[in-house]
């Protein structure tokens, strides 16, 4: 037997990447680490652009600087010239050579302006232009006056002054540049310096967390591993890992020692022989594929996820055990190695159970199937579920053209019918119902319906189990019945009326009886009187008792007589129920007797007993007969010793009457009530045997009993009982 298995099994460990990954919460440190080096190496170029655009500039500003200054002194040596041109016409020459001008002075600032401006065509220009007025001025300062020289001045000093106020502002422009890139580059340099210290830091972080998601897997591994050794060695359900190698499967990797308790062996050699060596043989293998091997196959390959397995494996005693077997496969993403997971869990005893409940339901389905009696299984919707052999003969008609219909179709009133099994889901049982069958062929059947409900696990209703008790035969027993005693009232009646003849046939007999009978024995004790009288003196003395035994004989035969008309009188009178105190009854009853006793020394115990209903005339000669009895068999004891009591005890009342006498032998108890039974001899104990016998019919007429114990020598006990309340029945006299 096997199962597929659709989930994927996790292997063990398989979750530590998982959790690793979790863990993360960057991909990879070195990310920080390159961008601070691509941010340093962008910020090192755009600095190093900054600086060479700082240096130009800064050397665009020292040539603005040169200019401005060469402009001045351009400026003035002319104004110097100049001076000095006017003082010498003025006859100032000794004022006039401590100026100290020489055109040498003013070439060399002009020669500078014009290699300063060498790059600038504008500046070329103004400087050529500056040259020519330089030159006509100096021409003028040769004559012999001073308008010339003014005249030639006044532009020289204006173009002069315009280049450089221009110079001084391009100066003062290019001051604030250069000042505006160097706090720029100040900037520049202190957010890259920030910059690449907070990607240090974050890649410093990163790093350090990197280690500590490092420790933490470890951890886990090892936690993961130590629970997989834990759950391995320490569960119930048995394991092993068997290697694959390139052939199939090799000899098995681990066990543990769950498996090689199952198996009845150790785990070396469980693992030296492998797990197939424990595998029962089933039988013969089939002929063509398997399905298990190409299921087997189909895990090996992949495509099965897991394969689940009944399979019976072979102790090392040879005992088998069956085992519920789960199998998948785990490949090593490294070196591409297949392992082969087995569970194995003992359901022997599950099996065990299987198998007895499958053979209880067999036995089941047996018994219903060999009953005589209709049987079927009716659902919630009254639906027939299931029927005996029994049903199919019933009806004629096969089981699946029965399973699926309407149960009340089947009769006669399907109406009843169908109210029948509602009772039965209402209250749970139905006996006893009449129904009538109808077989395809038409023929009726009569059946008593019996049904209880039946539950599932939970204790639901979840049907309804009906059987039919055909009662064909009882039918015809019943016609058969009623005829019979149509016919019998008619013979009691006709036996009652004749009974009822006899009785009064025999009230008269047993009068003609007491008068008859009565007549000779007065007539014999009589006449043996006046002979003992009269002649008593002439006869001897055996006479005499001979005498004697005939008078006591007369007398008793007259007790006799009177006891058997009593006896039968008794059974003829209606009972007058009411309730009686049966100690007060029996107290006075016992005081008569121990009156006739003398001086006998008689001690009575009396106990509680418990009032009656009954006849209180009956129940006194009830009380006088045993009470009387146990009066004269203890007359031999010294001290005679009676105990009376009582007690209810359910339903009715008990009350008992204990002697120390002379008790009776218990294998003669069978002759304590009849007429006329003694067992005791005459000359021992007086009495005609018909006390106990008129005892027996007096608590029967009231619905009780009477039972005697005794041991010989040793006294008697006698019990009887009343009903608490006695049958209508006992008290209506004989016919």
């Amino acid at each position: 037997m096997q199962h597929t298995q659709r989930a994927n099994p996790r292997a063990p460990g398989s979750d530590t990447g998982t959790t690793a990954a979790r863990a993360r919460p960057f991909s990879n440190p070195l990310l920080p680490l390159a961008a601070a080096g691509s941010f340093a190496i962008g910020s090192l170029g755009l600095n190093w652009q900054q600086n060479q655009a700082t240096l130009s500039l800064a050397r665009i500003l020292i040539r603005s600087q040169a200019t401005v200054t060469a402009l001045v002194a351009v400026e003035a040596e002319v104004l110097r010239g100049t001076l000095q041109a006017s003082l010498l016409r003025q006859g100032r020459s000794s004022t006039a050579s401590s100026l100290g001008f020489s055109t040498a002075l003013t070439d060399r600032p002009l020669a500078e302006l014009e290699q300063l401006s060498a790059d600038n065509p504008t500046e070329r220009i103004q400087v050529a232009r500056l040259r020519s007025q330089l030159a006509a001025h100096r021409r003028s300062r040769t004559g012999f006056s001073d308008r010339p020289m003014q005249a030639t001045l006044a532009p020289l000093l204006a173009q002069l002054r315009q280049m450089n106020g221009a110079e001084r502002q391009q100066l003062a422009q290019r001051t604030v540049t250069l000042e505006r890139l160097q706090r720029r580059l100040r900037l520049l340099e202190a957010t890259s310096g920030l910059a690449i210290l907070v990607l240090l830091g974050i890649a410093a972080w990163l790093l350090l967390r990197e280690r500590e998601v490092i420790a933490a897997t470890q951890g886990a591994l090892v936690l993961s591993e130590e629970r997989f050794h834990y759950l391995f060695e320490n569960t119930s359900v048995g394991i092993a890992i068997t290697r694959l190698g390139p052939g199939g499967a090799g000899p098995a990797l681990q066990v543990n020692g769950a498996l090689a308790d199952l198996l009845g062996t150790s785990r070396a050699d469980l693992e030296e022989q492998g797990l197939p060596a424990f595998l029962q043989a089933e039988g013969p293998p089939a002929k063509g594929p398997q399905p298990e091997a190409e299921a087997r196959t189909a895990l090996l390959e992949g495509t099965l996820p897991a394969l689940r397995q009944t399979r019976a494996y072979r102790q090392a005693s040879g005992d088998t055990v069956w085992v519920d077997e789960t199998s998948f496969v785990r490949t090593e993403a490294s070196t591409q190695t297949k392992e082969l997971f087995s569970l194995l869990v003992n359901i022997t005893q599950l099996k065990s159970e299987e198998h007895s409940l499958l053979e209880k339901v067999a036995y089941t389905r047996s018994l219903i199937e060999t009953s005589l009696d209709p049987m079927a299984t009716i659902s919630t919707q009254g639906k027939i579920e299931d029927v005996n052999e029994a049903t199919v003969q019933a009806t004629g008609l096969p089981r699946t053209l029965l399973v699926g219909r309407d149960f009340a179709e089947f009769f006669t009133e399907p109406e009843r019918a169908k109210a029948s099994y509602q009772k039965v889901f209402t209250e749970g049982v139905v006996r006893d119902y009449p129904l009538t069958l109808r077989h395809l062929s038409g023929t009726l059947m009569p059946v008593l319906y019996n049904a209880s409900t039946y539950r599932d696990v939970r204790g639901q209703v979840i049907g309804v189990f009906a059987a039919a008790r055909d009662v064909t035969q009882i039918r015809r027993m019943e016609e058969q019945l009623r005829s019979l005693n149509a016919g019998l009232e008619q013979k009691v009646q006709d036996r009652t009326t004749e009974l009822s003849l006899a009785n009064q046939e025999l009230e008269s007999f047993a009068y003609s009886i007491s008068h008859d009978l009565r007549a000779p024995l007065r007539a014999i004790d009589g006449f043996s009187l006046k002979l003992v009288r009269g002649y008593g003196d002439q006869l001897d003395q055996e006479g005499r008792r001979l005498l004697q035994v005939v008078r006591d004989n007369a007398l008793r035969m007259g007790q006799l007589i009177d006891d058997l008309l009593r006896f039968s009188r008794l059974g003829r009178r209606a009972l007058e129920c009411t309730p009686v105190e049966m100690e007060v009854l029996a107290r006075g009853v016992a005081a008569d007797l121990l009156d006739l006793e003398g001086d006998r020394r008689i001690d009575v115990s009396w106990g509680a007993l418990p009032p009656a209903q009954g006849d209180p005339a009956l129940l006194r000669e009830v009380w006088l007969n045993l009470l009387a009895n146990a009066i004269k068999f203890t007359r031999q004891r010294p001290v005679a010793h009676i105990t009376v009591g009582g007690a209810v005890e359910g339903d009715e009342v008990r009350y008992w009457v204990q002697d120390d006498g002379a008790g009776f032998d218990m294998a003669y108890a069978d002759k304590l009530f009849g007429v006329f039974q003694r067992l005791h001899r005459q000359d021992e104990f007086e009495g005609s045997g018909v006390g106990l016998a008129l005892v027996q019919r007096i608590l029967h007429r009231h619905g009780g009993h009477i039972e005697g114990e005794g041991h010989p020598d040793r006294g008697a006990t006698f019990r009887f009982s009343l009903p608490l309340t006695v049958p209508p029945e006992s008290a209506a006299p004989p016919p």
